[in-house]
């Protein structure tokens, strides 16, 4: 792939979905820009934190995007993989895994209550 300056980048919020999977795959994870703010994980997270509050837990697990599934000893928060934040991150990951773990909903909240399980136990 050309080295990416300024003048040969897609422009947009998400300059890179439109991106050939090849080229995709040159993008460093932390400038493609994401956030977990506004994606289809933030009610999944509010869900599952609700769940906690309901069973009289006070914890409150902090959210981050990573590059997988994992809760870290002694931190209450859960890391969620990136390539979840947005659509075309998932049809890479399935192009290339045959799956997108935690790629809907049922799935996505088992694994969220599976990490907070650990923060929990960390907490």
């Amino acid at each position: 792939m050309a080295a990416r300056t300024a003048r040969s980048r897609p422009r947009g919020r998400f300059p890179w979905a439109k991106l050939s999977d090849r080229d995709l795959l040159e993008w460093p994870i932390k400038e493609l820009g994401l956030t977990l703010e506004g994606t289809w994980l933030e009610p999944r997270i509010e869900s599952v934190s609700a769940e906690l509050a309901e069973r009289g837990l006070r914890l409150k697990p902090h959210f981050w995007l990573s590059d997988e599934w994992f809760c870290p000893a002694g931190v209450s928060g859960v890391a969620i993989p990136f390539y979840l934040a947005h659509p075309r991150l998932m049809r890479l990951e399935r192009s290339m895994m045959l799956e997108v773990e935690g790629g809907n909903k049922r799935w996505c909240d088992r694994l969220l209550r599976h990490e907070l399980g650990h923060a929990v136990q960390h907490a």
